[in-house]
């Protein structure tokens, strides 16, 4: 593919990308939130995002990328 010169490259944030944040813990987890109370969930994952703007993007478009925190690495590779 090659670059289009009328177009300007793209140097910003990819708006339509996935945002990306950190797993920090995965399996049975209890969430505790103030309209609901405590839920729990037998398979579950948490990830956290840098910026609530972040989140928002994740939840709007029902998708988002992750990397491993530092804990969760040292689950995996034992």
């Amino acid at each position: 593919m090659t670059h289009n010169p009328s177009r300007p490259r793209w140097t910003g944030t990819d708006r339509h990308a996935a945002p990306r944040g950190t797993l920090q813990d995965a399996g049975e987890l209890a969430v505790l939130a103030p309209n609901t109370g405590e839920t729990r969930h037998r398979y579950a994952l948490v990830i956290a995002f840098e910026t609530e703007d972040e989140l928002r993007q994740a939840m709007k478009n029902h998708r988002c990328a992750y990397r491993d925190s530092a804990q969760v690495q040292e689950m995996n590779h034992g």
